[in-house]
């Protein structure tokens, strides 16, 4: 617990919020902690492990795939009985990036049929989803379509406010370099965090539709390189700093 607290400390938050987040994320499942007199120690439990894992494959790991111009419907018709499991299937359909078309049908250009069925299979509505492939023939064009189903410009200007910033802050850490000088490790290390947080969190709300449904010159990929290039500058300082606390 000491060592989690003061490696979070350059983030902000004073020793009782980190000690009521961890003590929270304890009650969730999500760490196992071993007590060894006054002592605690923490790691992920197998549930923590499997979210952070399906969080990196979703924030790392999906690119943007050539389409192949056919839509995929998933149509559920589910009674009211069931609705924790309705609300289950909902989000996952989210996380996937599928677009509700109406209230129980959802739309994506992405052929994610296995993840599908491992999911309703999972939770046990093989008989209440269907799902379907479909050519579009209405009155918009794919990317007029493709707007008006997902909300694509904010999310744009989202991923604008994150090139601007971090921008910001890649020039100020090459400037330093050229005179010789260095960011504080501790800064290094929360400036490292902060990067990957807010890229994490806009990729898992990116449908990462295909660039043929997309703005010219997309700026989602644009952000991707700068996370990237950034992560590369920020890292020997900041593991350097969380490897001698961690030490300790």
């Amino acid at each position: 617990m000491g060592n989690l607290i003061e490696l979070v400390l350059p983030l902000g938050f004073s020793a009782n919020a980190i000690r009521l987040g961890l003590s929270r994320m304890a009650r969730y499942g999500v760490f196992k902690i071993r007590r060894k007199g006054r002592r605690s120690y923490y790691s992920l439990s197998p549930k923590g492990m499997h979210r952070m894992e399906k969080g990196r494959v979703r924030a790392f790991d999906v690119k943007h795939k050539k389409w192949d111009g056919r839509w995929r419907l998933v149509v559920y018709k589910v009674p009211e009985t069931l609705r924790t499991l309705r609300d289950k299937l909902r989000t996952e359909l989210c996380n996937m990036g599928f677009a509700s078309l109406s209230a129980s049908v959802w739309i994506s250009p992405h052929n994610l049929r296995s993840h599908i069925v491992g999911i309703v299979k999972e939770i046990g509505m093989t008989k209440n989803v269907e799902m379907f492939e479909a050519e579009y023939t209405g009155f918009r064009s794919a990317k007029e379509f493709a707007v008006h189903m997902w909300d694509i410009e904010a999310l744009k200007n989202r991923y604008q406010v994150f090139v601007r910033k971090y921008t910001t802050l890649r020039s100020r850490f090459e400037s330093l370099e050229k005179r010789g000088s260095l960011m504080d490790p501790g800064e290094c290390f929360a400036e490292r965090f902060c990067l990957t947080a807010e890229y994490v969190a806009l990729r898992l709300d990116d449908p990462m539709l295909p660039l043929e449904l997309l703005p010219a010159n997309w700026v989602g990929l644009r952000a991707q390189m700068l996370h990237d290039a950034m992560w590369l500058l920020l890292k020997p300082a900041a593991d350097n700093f969380a490897d001698l606390i961690l030490q300790q």
